[in-house]
C-alpha cells in the first residue's frame, strides 16, 4: 500500500516547516538557550503545522533520544484520563530528558478534565513538558490559558503551499523516473493551493487525490477531481445564460445540475461561492484574491459589479428561511432573473 504524501512528506525539521517563522526563532532559542517552558499552546487551523511542529520540538528538546506521549484528548478527553497522564507525569523519562506529552485537539477535555490539569500546570514535575495542540483556542479555559505559553500559527500563504507541492512532486519524480513522471500545469498547481485555503495538508492530499486520477496535473483534471459533480466551468456558462437572459437556455443546464444527482443544497452552496469570488475580482480587479481559474474570470473583466451583486442577493433572498424544494426555488430564480 502506497503511503499516503501527506504523511511522506511531513517535515521532520523546522526546515522543513513552511513559514512560520517567528515561532521557530523563538523557540530554537529557548532550546539553546535552556530557557524551556513547561507548557506550550499550539494554535492554528487544520493543516498549520502544530502537531507537526510540536513533534520537531520535542525530538530537538530531547537532542533525538525517546519519543514524545501523544494523545488525543478528542478519544481521551475524561478526568480519569487526565488523572492517568498526571500519575504517569511523576515518574521521570528513561531514555530521555525530558518526558513530553503532546496533546492534539485539547479542547475537547471536559471542564473536570481541565479543573484536574490545573493543578498539574501551576506545579510540573521538573523534566516533564506538554505540547497542546488546538484549532479552538476559545474553548479552553482561561485559567489554562494563562499557563501556558501561546503560539498563534498562520495560515500558509498560497505561494508557501506552491512552493511544497513543487518540491514534492521533483522528489516523487526523482524517485519513481523512469517508471513515470508527473507533469504539472502551473494554473493546476495553484488551483490546488487556493482551494486548500491555507491548509498545507488539505493542499498535499489534494494533490495526492489528483495523482491517483492522472500523472499529468492539469487544471482540466484537477477541476473534475475536485468538482463534485458540477465544476466552475458548468456555473460560469449557467450564470452566462443568465446575464443574457436566456431564460430555456439557464433552465436546462439547471435541469442538467438536477439530473447529475448534485444536492441542490451543496449546488446552491457552490454557486454562491462561484458568484461571491466573480465579485471580489470585479471589486479587486486581482486575480489572486478569486479562488476561480483566471480564463473564467476574463470572461466577465467588463461586466458591472452591479449585476453579479444582485444575482447574489436576489439568490439569499430567495432561499433563506425557505422550506420549499431546492430545485423548485431555482428554477423561480431562474426565471426572476432572466425576465
Amino acid at each position: 500500500m502506497a503511503q499516503p504524501l501527506a504523511n511522506k512528506y511531513r517535515p521532520k525539521t523546522f526546515e522543513d516547516v513552511s513559514e512560520q517563522g517567528a515561532i521557530k526563532t523563538i523557540i530554537e532559542n529557548q532550546i539553546k538557550n535552556n530557557d524551556l517552558r513547561n507548557a506550550y499552546l499550539f494554535c492554528g487551523g487544520a493543516g498549520t503545522g502544530k502537531t507537526t511542529c510540536a513533534r520537531i520540538v520535542a525530538n530537538m528538546i530531547n537532542e533525538g533520544k525517546g519519543n514524545p506521549i501523544e494523545l488525543d484528548a478528542a478519544s481521551n478527553n475524561s478526568v480519569d484520563d487526565v488523572r492517568r497522564i498526571i500519575n504517569d507525569s511523576r515518574f521521570k523519562s528513561i531514555d530521555s530528558k525530558y518526558k513530553i506529552y503532546i496533546i492534539d485537539e485539547c479542547h475537547s477535555l471536559s471542564n473536570a478534565a481541565w479543573q484536574a490539569m490545573l493543578k498539574l500546570l501551576e506545579e510540573p514535575p521538573k523534566f516533564t513538558l506538554f505540547i497542546f495542540c488546538t484549532t479552538d483556542p476559545q474553548k479552553i479555559p482561561g485559567t489554562i490559558l494563562s499557563r501556558v505559553q501561546r503560539y498563534n500559527f498562520q495560515r500558509i500563504s498560497r505561494e508557501g503551499i506552491i512552493s511544497r507541492l513543487k518540491y514534492i512532486i521533483r522528489e516523487e519524480n526523482t524517485e519513481t523516473a523512469p517508471n513515470y513522471i508527473i507533469t504539472y500545469e502551473e494554473q493546476a498547481i495553484d488551483y490546488i493551493a487556493k482551494q486548500a485555503r491555507g491548509g498545507m495538508r488539505d493542499a498535499i492530499t489534494t494533490m495526492d487525490k489528483c495523482l491517483a486520477y492522472s500523472k499529468d496535473l492539469t487544471l482540466a483534471n484537477v477541476i473534475k477531481v475536485l468538482s463534485a459533480g458540477v465544476t466552475p466551468y458548468d456555473l460560469d456558462a449557467f450564470t452566462l445564460e443568465i446575464i443574457n437572459k436566456n431564460t430555456d437556455g439557464a433552465l436546462s443546464k439547471l435541469d442538467n445540475f438536477y439530473m447529475s444527482g448534485i444536492d441542490m443544497g451543496l449546488l446552491v452552496s457552490s454557486y454562491f461561492e462561484f458568484l461571491l469570488n466573480v465579485q471580489k475580482y470585479l471589486v479587486l480587479h486581482r486575480y489572486d484574491i478569486s479562488n476561480l481559474p483566471k480564463d473564467i474570470l476574463d470572461k466577465y473583466s467588463n461586466c458591472d459589479p452591479n449585476i453579479i451583486r444582485n444575482l447574489i442577493q436576489k439568490l439569499f433572498s430567495l432561499i433563506n428561511g425557505s422550506k420549499v424544494d431546492m430545485k423548485t426555488m431555482l428554477e423561480a430564480w431562474v426565471i426572476e432573473r432572466c425576465i
